[in-house]
């Protein structure tokens, strides 16, 4: 018994010793302090400076094929809802529209063919429906 108090009390004592926060050298105080760098989770547009709302379930996904000459697209769905046959996708690059997809099938696992109506599509673009 006096073993097991001794392991107690140790374990105590260190956590004490582990929670107590070090002395940090002050900082002075300033009229003109920036705030510090943060990572912000939702986007923000620039105009109004108010977080932009986005759905959570979309049709989202990336292209893994592109066929120029034939004019389509080999879009996967992974991580989203999968399209219907003849719904519209936007495509965008670095947040820029680039082209517009027609989804014209067939289904294969998560991906679905689509034809190219406008623009031009590269492999790793987003095809998204907004």
């Amino acid at each position: 018994m006096p073993y097991l108090l001794s392991i107690t009390v140790a374990f105590f004592a260190l956590a004490i010793v582990a929670c107590k926060s070090g002395d940090s050298p002050k900082q002075p105080a300033s009229t003109t302090q920036t705030p510090r760098n943060r990572t912000a989770t939702a986007t923000i547009v620039p105009a109004t400076n108010k977080p932009a709302i986005r759905a959570a379930n979309v049709v989202s996904g990336r292209v893994v094929g592109v066929r120029d000459t034939l004019r389509f697209v080999v879009v996967d769905f992974a991580n989203g809802r999968m399209p219907q046959i003849d719904q519209r996708l936007n495509v965008y690059r670095l947040e820029q529209k680039v082209a517009e997809l027609k989804v014209s099938g067939p289904y294969r696992g998560t991906t679905v063919a689509a034809d190219i109506t406008v623009g031009e599509v590269m492999v790793g673009d987003q095809a998204r429906e907004y």
